[in-house]
């Protein structure tokens, strides 16, 4: 039988990996198993759907060389791209909110602990 004596991982470790790299790791890796997973998940959702950004910026750079640029027919096209796009944004822009209110509670938890 192997037991392992973890350490605790610091308060600032985890809110550094929850709001400088990826939202949810970080509450994950402090003890909020659920929540970190959940909010990881939406990240990775809003963070695959801001990509369709990413294929309308491409199609407007690729619309910039043609001599008429019609705005009416490129929204129409694009609409629901950028509707993705922005939903995945907003999305990954709630989830970093929440990983940082999940961080100052891990924070003030450990505090008052102490």
């Amino acid at each position: 039988m192997v037991i392992h004596d973890k350490k605790p991982v610091s308060p600032w470790v985890s809110t550094g990996i929850n709001l400088l790299a990826w939202p949810g790791i970080g509450t994950y890796m402090a003890g909020q198993k659920i929540t970190g997973a959940i909010q990881a998940t939406l990240a990775l959702a809003g963070g695959l759907l801001s990509l369709c950004l990413i294929a309308v910026l491409f199609r407007f750079a690729m619309k910039l060389d043609s001599t008429h640029f019609d705005t009416e027919s490129f929204m129409q096209a694009n609409g629901v791209l950028l509707g993705l796009g922005g939903g995945g944004l907003g999305l990954l822009a709630i989830v970093w909110i929440w990983a940082a209110v999940s961080s100052f509670h891990n924070h003030t938890k450990i505090k008052n602990r102490s």
